[in-house]
């Protein structure tokens, strides 16, 4: 079986709590200058958070579409800041050699992710990289081991990992608040799709089973204390082709996971839901009671005569947590809230099913690539 550090998947929960609160003003010579790699949709709602960070200055934005850069440009001028040297070069390279630049923040193709961050790491840049982290093994191995080599921080944007809506649900089923582990539950049920593009090529997006569900694994890698280790699963990749005719990933599939000491997790991914059916979320249950993690709500078994209540606040904006997060981390030389371990490790779980899905039959970790 593969084996993973225990500080993969348990993080020390007063110290994220610490990160994920907005730091105070900082004098000017204490400016982290930020280089953004991919005004898309999710690289404009990183720029939208940095933009609150005090102490944070976005001096350099790269896209290959020349529409995106304009607008994420635009979007820091708008703010109120000095407008930022833009770059349409897709292999990144301006950005990392631009003046004023300490920090990377990059949200493009998961194809790409890989490269970006190999380069990032080797030009002295601490980096926010989205996830899924990469796409193969392999990969994986190299960013770990590049960062681990490196003087950098790299924090991988599993923004939940720095939100006390579910640092503090986690904590209290590592306290045994739900009593022994036995089943998880992860749905997600789309109706807002399916979308196209390199999403529909599994070579560029890993797959919805990476691309999508890799946030739910995190969050029960973290919550479980643990990796999966094995997986039986089924699922369709011919739903959507009539409109995509090279789609190749699966737009349906649904399995059992199994985690060590007899944990099992139910996954149904669906992109195939009517209106009335779109819903996601992660559960885990123990012996006395359960957690659905995206309400931060606690319900128990019947002989434990207790009533149910939600731990960590209300819903919040998580990504500006985790860009603020980060930039602490930056600031203070502390290990980020979401490691490349964290990254690592979840990405493995979704591969992990992914192999059982190909190969129509039980896959164990070892076998993953």
């Amino acid at each position: 079986m593969t084996q993973f550090p225990r500080r993969t998947f348990l993080g020390a929960t007063a110290g994220a709590l610490a990160a994920s609160s907005l730091p105070s003003a900082f004098s000017a010579n204490e400016t982290i200058g930020v280089g953004l790699i991919g005004a898309g949709n999710r690289g404009s709602a990183l720029l939208k958070a940095l933009l609150q960070v005090p102490g944070v200055e976005i001096r350099a934005i790269c896209d290959v579409d020349p529409a995106a850069l304009e607008r994420g440009i635009k979007a820091v001028e708008a703010a109120g800041r000095k407008r930022p040297v833009g770059s349409t070069d897709g292999s990144w390279k301006e950005i990392l050699k631009a003046d004023g630049v300490d920090a990377i923040v990059s949200a493009i193709p998961v194809d790409l992710h890989a490269r970006c961050y190999l380069d990032a790491i080797a030009a002295g840049k601490d980096l926010y990289g989205e996830k899924p982290m990469c796409l193969t093994r392999a990969d994986l191995d190299a960013v770990v081991k590049a960062t681990r080599e490196s003087k950098q921080i790299v924090q991988i944007g599993h923004q939940r990992r720095a939100d006390p809506h579910f640092i503090e649900p986690i904590a209290a089923v590592h306290s045994g608040e739900i009593g022994e582990l036995v089943e998880g539950r992860i749905l997600w049920s789309n109706s807002w799709g399916p979308l196209y593009g390199w999403f529909g090529r599994r070579e560029r997006s890993g797959d919805w089973i990476v691309e999508q569900a890799v946030h739910n694994w995190d969050v029960l890698n973290w919550a479980v204390g643990s990796a999966p280790v094995k997986a039986m699963a089924l699922g369709r990749d011919d739903l959507f082709r009539e409109h995509q005719p090279d789609r190749n990933v699966h737009d349906y599939y649904s399995g059992v996971i199994e985690y060590p000491g007899g944990v099992f997790v139910n996954i149904i991914h669906s992109w195939t839901a009517p209106t009335k059916f779109n819903e996601e979320y992660t559960r885990l249950i123990g012996k006395t009671g359960g957690v659905d993690f995206n309400s931060g709500v606690f319900s128990y078994r019947p002989d434990q005569k207790k009533a149910d209540r939600q731990l960590g606040g209300p819903v919040t904006d998580n990504t500006l947590l985790s860009v603020a997060a980060f930039a602490n981390s930056v600031r203070t030389r502390s290990e980020p809230v979401c490691t490349v371990e964290h990254g690592r490790a979840a990405v493995l779980a979704c591969l992990l099913v992914r192999a059982s899905v190909d190969a129509r039959a039980a896959v164990t970790m070892d076998q993953v690539s």
